[in-house]
């Protein structure tokens, strides 16, 4: 059996595995295990520099991305800037994946996101 047409199918059925009525903002999510964001705060040393996923509930104030998981928060930027995040995405459930910087701007712990999947 020929590995091609195999490998082909099960590529883009992973594609389509997004929530249903989800949006996608920058490149598709590669579908990494999440990592809690109280986790992060506890570790940021041993996640920075790090590609990970993080998931939880959008919280937007004053122009600032944040996911909030529980009691803990994670700023989220977009690493690529025509990938401009939804303004009005207060209280959907987001997934993002990216670069985790332990000194983020302003020297938080933040999330360069490559991609966002964004559930209202």
């Amino acid at each position: 059996m020929r590995a091609g047409p195999f490998l082909a199918a099960f590529l883009l059925a992973g594609l389509t595995m997004s929530a249903p009525g989800a949006e996608l903002y920058g490149r598709p999510l590669r579908g990494l295990t999440p990592v809690p964001i109280a986790e992060l705060q506890r570790k940021a040393a041993d996640y920075d520099g790090r590609t990970i996923r993080v998931q939880g509930e959008v919280r937007s104030e004053r122009g600032a991305f944040r996911l909030v998981e529980g009691d803990a928060s994670l700023r989220v930027t977009m690493r690529d800037a025509d990938s401009a995040l939804p303004s009005d995405a207060n209280g959907a459930s987001a997934a993002a994946e990216g670069v985790f910087r332990a000194n983020g701007p302003g020297g938080t712990p933040g999330l360069e996101a490559t991609g966002l999947e964004l559930t209202r």
